[in-house]
């Protein structure tokens, strides 16, 4: 393969999945790929992965008390792209993992395991936060998938596509719901949005995304009762429907159905 990095089919899979969210943790890969291994198992394999053997992954440990961040080394990118597997925008450049984003980054990624192991939606089509800033679009993505996309105009068209809005939610997927084809954003509130950041968040979404269900997933229950109580005041009637709220704590230990509150359900 020249090039290109002696790769399984499984593990291509993979990697395109930790590259989709940028980067991974041992404890968010064995949540996703190896649930039914030990904890310790799954840390093998990612140390294997980023092995010069191997050579898929690098390793970034900011401290010896903190997680191990991996992500794709640039010949684990041109080897996705040469087998189809990762739509890149690029495979020149490894990427950054911003110090103070990266809690935030990893609750989104457990939201999204969450999500894709549920009963209740099926034929999941994710882009993260990360995808849509590289200049992936929901149509692009599903082209890719499909294998109508045309890879070579994609790039050459993908600049105009960057700046289209000056925010994006943290993820933006389609799913079958309740037998509809439904497309849902989603908004992590790790710590308490400002007035201002109400103000991006509704605007951006209204705008950028108008027939999206928005899913906002607050930090704790304190924080989404908040979130309720500013959005009532801010948005139009006719959009309440289209806003969905919960928090960390109840992703984490309610089924789906039962994970959201609406405003209106109750007194705020």
């Amino acid at each position: 393969m020249g090039q290109y990095l002696p790769m399984t089919e499984k593990e291509a899979k993979q990697l395109a999945w930790i590259h989709s969210n940028k980067f991974t943790i041992p404890d968010l890969y064995w949540k996703k790929f190896l649930p039914g291994k030990t904890f310790q198992y799954a840390c093998r394999v990612l140390k294997n992965y980023a092995s010069p053997r191997k050579g898929f992954l690098h390793v970034l440990k900011p401290h010896k008390f903190m997680h191990s961040y991996y992500y794709l080394t640039g010949g684990a990118l041109r080897t996705l792209d040469g087998m189809g597997t990762a739509l890149v925008r690029t495979t020149k450049y490894p990427v950054k993992i911003n110090p103070y984003e990266r809690e935030h980054d990893q609750l989104v990624q457990e939201i999204r395991i969450y999500f894709e192991a549920c009963s209740d939606l099926d034929n999941i089509v994710w882009l993260s936060d990360f995808e849509m800033r590289s200049g992936i679009t929901m149509e692009a993505k599903v082209a890719f998938q499909d294998g109508t996309l045309d890879i070579p105009k994609w790039r050459d068209t993908w600049a105009r596509w960057r700046n289209r809005s000056d925010r994006t939610p943290d993820a933006y997927f389609e799913a079958d719901w309740n037998g509809d084809r439904m497309t849902f954003t989603l908004e992590f509130e790790h710590t308490p949005y400002s007035e201002k950041m109400f103000n991006r968040m509704v605007r951006n979404l209204e705008y950028s995304f108008p027939n999206a269900v928005r899913m906002i997933v607050s930090a704790n229950e304190k924080n989404s009762v908040r979130m309720m109580r500013v959005l009532q005041a801010k948005l139009r009637e006719s959009q309440l429907d289209y806003w969905m709220f919960s928090d960390m704590e109840c992703v984490r230990t309610q089924i789906f159905k039962k994970l959201w509150s609406f405003i209106g359900d109750s007194d705020l």
